[in-house]
């Protein structure tokens, strides 16, 4: 580049080496552009200048409140995933059950972690959780080790009930009941809900674990087809529902698993009225809505209910603290059915965790939590991302979300994922694929990433690693 050039120019020039050198990396934030005056000795107007210009060839991108990032290139390229079901039918569900591989995987330590949807340790505020149920053990004394019954510790269905203003509800804190995690509470809904050969509809792909869950209660399962970018097909859906006799329907609208997709306000609206229409409870687990990558939380489908049909289910598990186990379900008129099963089941919840968790919701400590792990999820979402389509064979497809912290990737035609996985798994690297988010086997071209780790050169090397093996698979 010329001296002649506008300084403008020179600067964009100077930053555009630095991204194709990764000095500057996918996801990374730029200065913001005084800083970047202050840094070059030169007037805020020429620095907007040179952002512009980098903005318009597509290096960096703005965001609304957050400055400069920069962009995914060629994942930005890469198509999205396809899920193809012409005709949904009603089927059992199959075996083997995947949870239990996935959990081995998960604890074996010579395997690098991208399979089980679970976030790294390092990301968790764990010391600070110790130090607060610590605190709580000391105040409550003996108290501490004591049962806590349904329908659950008050203090953090007070907190649940403020936070549900965030999720577009108004809900009070009698309307939750505290669960061992989210499984428990979708587990407990069907069971409320459902009897054995009941059919219920369920996204495709869909979280396995939900599948191990209709596979114990001897219930169908009718797939409809889940857009990457949009959630359930609700034509698809009315289809379905026309044809067949449904007992539930379950969900995950926000950050789905494992697409990552979040559904738009306009479709969880007609899906919330699809449902009531045809009397259809409405099963609505709520995992990972707290983690948009940028931008406000989005509204659970609870927000749109006004008939009573939506039963909320949610966890502190995936985003906060796994092994705490706390959840909770907001069941309405099923609350007193639910509140009798846990009684039988489970009995009682875990008090000292619920009151830790509470603690860090009423003293702000969540709040700035998810304000530093959102951003962190999205840098190694994007870093990811672009890593997978640098290695991936030509012609692969991946999902683009907007929170959360799971990627679904599709292989070109005539690569097998479960191939694909069982090769990895040789050279130690775990994945979660594709047949395990379908009740009969399917996405045999599909696995799902897990981004929730550090990005570091262990799963760099892991990345292009498993492009090496999909790219031999690949091979004519």
């Amino acid at each position: 580049m010329s001296r002649r050039d506008p300084i403008y120019q020179r600067l964009a020039g100077v930053l555009e080496k630095m991204i194709q050198s990764q000095s500057l990396r996918t996801g990374d934030r730029m200065p913001s552009v005084r800083q970047f005056s202050m840094q070059q000795g030169v007037s805020v107007p020429t620095s907007l200048q040179a952002y512009t210009l980098l903005e318009s060839r597509g290096w960096i991108e703005a965001r609304p409140k957050s400055g400069f990032f920069v962009r995914s290139r060629l994942a930005d390229m890469a198509p999205e995933p396809v899920t193809k079901i012409s005709r949904p039918q009603v089927t059992t569900m199959g075996d083997p059950n995947p949870v239990e591989s996935m959990f081995s995987d998960y604890a074996n330590d010579r395997l690098v972690p991208l399979g089980a949807a679970i976030p790294s340790a390092k990301r968790l505020p764990g010391v600070k959780l110790t130090r607060l149920m610590a605190s709580v053990g000391r105040r409550l004394g003996d108290e501490s080790i004591g049962y806590d019954p349904p329908p659950g510790s008050i203090s953090l269905r007070r907190e649940l009930s403020r936070r549900s203003l965030d999720w577009g509800c108004a809900l009070q804190a009698d309307e939750f009941l505290i669960t061992i995690g989210a499984t428990e509470a979708v587990s407990l809904a069907l069971r409320a809900i459902c009897e054995p050969g009941d059919t219920v509809v369920i996204e495709s792909p869909t979280y396995f674990g939900l599948a191990g869950m209709l596979r114990e209660m001897r219930l169908k399962a009718l797939p409809v087809p889940v857009h990457p970018s949009d959630g359930l097909d609700l034509d698809v859906l009315e289809r379905a529902l026309r044809k067949n006799r449904v007992k539930a329907c379950v969900v995950v609208p926000n950050f789905h698993n494992p697409t990552g997709s979040v559904t738009s306000d306009v479709h969880k609206k007609r899906l919330v009225e699809i449902c009531s229409r045809n009397h259809i409870p409405l099963i609505e687990d709520d995992t990972y809505g707290d983690l948009p990558h940028v931008g406000p939380r989005p509204r659970c489908l609870k927000a749109f209910d006004q008939e009573g049909i939506v039963i909320l289910c949610g966890s502190f598990s995936k985003k906060l603290a796994p092994g705490y186990r706390v959840g909770y379900i907001a069941a309405g008129s099923w609350q007193g059915r639910i509140r009798s099963l846990k009684q039988a089941s489970t009995l009682s919840g875990t008090l000292l965790t619920s009151l830790t968790i509470s603690e860090f919701l009423k003293t702000g400590g969540y709040d700035r939590y998810l304000r530093s792990i959102c951003h962190a999820y999205r840098l190694q979402t994007e870093r990811m991302r672009e890593a997978l389509a640098a290695s991936l064979p030509d012609g692969s497809a991946l999902s683009r979300p907007q929170g959360g912290y799971i990627l679904w990737c599709q292989l070109p035609g005539g690569v097998d994922a479960m191939e694909l996985y069982h090769q990895a798994r040789s050279s130690g690297i775990g994945i979660a694929p594709g047949p395990l988010f379908s009740p009969v086997g399917g996405f045999r071209d599909c696995f799902r990433i897990n981004c929730g780790h550090p990005w570091d050169p262990v799963i760099e090397r892991a990345v292009k690693t498993l492009g090496r093996i999909a790219k031999r698979l690949a091979a004519p």
